[in-house]
Parts: structure tokens; C-alpha cells; sequence
């Protein structure tokens, strides 16, 4: 069984779909594939594959440790409608 760890605070900001999306990958994932995965959910462990699903600094942090598997992250958000819905450090914004 392939144990994975998500990582999200898709429900912190309302009104934008993120946390629907990721509500719904959750459900699959632990009623489709459960003989398949192992899902935690923000579990700072061990883990086969660890899965970003937002943005937060102790998560990209978290990313360096060796016991996190294969890493994968994506993130839900267009620039044009950054401003007001996650706060990002101003040097951290130049990228975008």
C-alpha cells in the first residue's frame, strides 16, 4: 500500500473552488483507491509520496526532509486574482 500525505489549507480561503477540488480528490482517493493508498492529511511523518496542494512556508520547508517520498505540488490560483486571497511575502510576489 502507497502511503501518502497531503498537504493542504485549501479551505482557508471560501468562494474559490480550491477547497471543493481538494475535498473532492480526498473523498476519491479514500473511497475509490483505498486498497490502494494510505491517505494522511497535514501529517508530518513518513510518507511514500507527499502531495503540496497550497501554498505555506512549513510546507515548503517540510519539502526538504527525506522521510517525504517523491514530492508533488500544485496550486490553484491565477495571478490576476492573487491579490486579496492568499497573502505572499512581497519578494515572493515578483515571481508571479
Amino acid at each position: 500500500m502507497i502511503r501518502i500525505n497531503m498537504f493542504s489549507q485549501a479551505d482557508s480561503v471560501q468562494g474559490q473552488g480550491v477547497g471543493s477540488a481538494y475535498k473532492e480528490l480526498i473523498r476519491l482517493l479514500r473511497t475509490r483507491l483505498v486498497d490502494e493508498f494510505y491517505v494522511t492529511i497535514n501529517k508530518y511523518g513518513r510518507s511514500d509520496l507527499t502531495h503540496y496542494h497550497t501554498i505555506n512556508p512549513t510546507y515548503f520547508a517540510n519539502s526538504f526532509l527525506p522521510s517525504r517520498g517523491r514530492k508533488i505540488g500544485y496550486v490553484h490560483f491565477l495571478p490576476e486574482t492573487l491579490e486579496g486571497s492568499v497573502k505572499l511575502p512581497g519578494p515572493a510576489k515578483i515571481f508571479l
